[in-house]
């Protein structure tokens, strides 16, 4: 495998996101030795100019290129690097109160170094790991001489980097898994990206993604600078806390607003998101509008699979993807990130102010299936039904009679 970037990264390109401006501004190639070969990935540095820095990686895999992004954790439990270096592959273990279970041992070296890169880090540094996972967790060990680490992971879908980072679609171009958190865990080459965690610096936050523009030739430079996506803002809230109505002859009251952030294909946008109760004190989801511009309304419910795909396999889908969970089917249509702005009412989960997941929304002639995860939160991936409600109707059952 090449020392070259295989990637349309390039140092210098930057872009923002969430109101923060990061930029590209180096490259690491780390590598692992397998059957007397090396296996190299790619690790981005990036920094705002305030200093917070974050990292982003990239593995080539006999089933197509993967992206993921992990952020440092300080763990309820810490290991010592001695307890480390006894860990084993099924060997359980619990550092932030949920169990998982270690899938991948392994060692890795920089190899070449483009750019600056996080602070510490030079060619020929090697260090030990391990990762873990346990229902959608995932989590690298890593440690070199006494110092351990804790990182975070998510899986992000190429469509998703497209997206985020506002970059054509490429002909061909597929979002699978690495090998490194596959569900056997047996492969002797997963998890060798990962190992690179020693060397990335601490990031704010799992959503640092950035968005850069190639040129309309598709070709890039690293003089090239992203424009900016302007991010369109909710409009004065339709509903208002505590209300109460009928929708499809049940009796809700208003719980719950949030504004949402939605960050898609080159759109950033808000909209109102309200959680409604009903006499039984279940709770739905009704959004006005999924899109700006969008006249109706969708009221979504929650699902509960008997057998529910991890969000692992959720964040590999890509736009056209069929999808199926308990019964509700559909067509990948978006693929988005979202981020609660604003929240009121008495509310927790995915519902908190400055929560982030990751998404996909699938359509059919039907219904919806909206599909949320994140690795920041107990209930870490959520399932929902959508049905369409005219803007009117929903206003109406609301509105004080």
């Amino acid at each position: 495998m090449s020392l070259a970037n295989p990637t349309r990264l390039r140092i210098g390109m930057h872009g923002n996101f969430g109101g923060k401006d990061y930029r590209v501004v180096g490259r690491v190639v780390m590598g692992e030795s397998e059957d007397d070969e090396i296996y190299y990935w790619n690790e981005f540095h990036l920094v705002t100019k305030s200093g917070e820095e974050a990292t982003l990686v990239y593995e080539e895999t006999e089933r197509g290129g993967q992206w993921r992004l992990f952020t440092m954790f300080e763990p309820e439990f810490p290991l010592t690097a001695a307890d480390a270096a006894t860990k084993r592959v099924g060997d359980r273990l619990n550092l932030t109160g949920d169990d998982v279970r270690v899938t991948f041992r392994g060692s890795s070296r920089v190899y070449r170094i483009e750019g600056e890169a996080p602070e510490g880090v030079e060619v020929g540094d090697a260090a030990e790991y391990f990762n873990a996972e346990g229902g959608s967790l995932m989590q690298v060990v890593s440690w070199t001489g006494d110092e351990v680490e804790y990182y975070n992971g998510v899986n992000l879908a190429s469509g998703l980097i497209n997206s985020a980072f506002n970059l054509p679609y490429e002909s061909g171009s597929l979002s699978r898994f690495a090998k490194a958190f596959s569900p056997s865990g047996s492969s002797s080459g997963s998890g060798n990206y990962t190992s690179g965690l020693k060397f990335l610096l601490q990031a704010g936050a799992v959503v640092l993604l950035f968005f850069l523009i190639f040129g309309r030739s598709l070709s890039c430079s690293a003089s090239y600078e992203s424009a900016p996506t302007q991010k369109m803002s909710a409009a004065p809230p339709p509903l208002t806390l505590g209300a109460t109505g009928i929708l499809d002859g049940k009796s809700y009251r208003v719980t719950a607003h949030a504004v949402v952030e939605i960050d898609e294909t080159g759109s950033i946008f808000e909209r109102h998101e309200y959680q409604l109760t009903d006499d039984n004190g279940k709770t739905s989801r009704l959004v006005c509008g999924l899109q700006p511009g969008d006249k109706n309304w969708t009221m979504f419910t929650p699902l509960d699979p008997l057998e529910p795909p991890r969000a692992a396999e959720c964040a590999a889908k890509k736009i056209g993807d069929a999808v199926n969970v308990s019964g509700v089917d559909g067509t990948v249509r978006e693929i988005f990130l979202s981020t609660v702005r604003s929240v009121e009412g008495d509310v927790g989960g995915d519902w908190l102010s400055g929560a982030v997941r990751f998404g996909y929304l699938a359509k059919s002639d039907y219904h919806l299936l909206l599909v949320r995860w994140s690795t920041g939160f107990v209930n870490a991936i959520s399932f929902e039904r959508g049905v369409a409600v005219p803007a009117e109707a929903a206003k109406a059952a609301f509105t004080a009679k």
